[in-house]
């Protein structure tokens, strides 16, 4: 409720929450975006891995790029394409 109440460790572990389904969003919106454009999964996930190395090669290997296989999978699934064949 107020921010200023509750403890640094506390408020680093929500802001570090928040922000990892931050970026689960994000692959899941991009991974959208690319089944709309006719990519195939294993495209798909080959692009959005790149992506995610490419963000944070100086920072290091994120905690949501080792899921970007299983979000891909679930928005290709979702969007009734489970195999991930391309349409082009």
């Amino acid at each position: 409720m107020f921010d200023w109440l509750e403890t640094p460790k506390r408020r680093q572990k929500a802001d570090s929450q928040r922000r990892d389904e931050m970026y689960r969003r994000e692959l899941e919106d991009r991974a959208a975006l690319l089944f709309r454009l006719g990519y195939s999964s294993q495209r798909a996930k080959a692009r959005l891995a790149a992506n995610v190395g490419w963000d944070f090669e100086l920072h290091g290997r994120p905690r949501h790029a080792a899921e970007v296989d299983k979000i891909v999978d679930a928005v290709y699934r979702r969007h009734g394409r489970a195999g991930g064949a391309p349409t082009v």
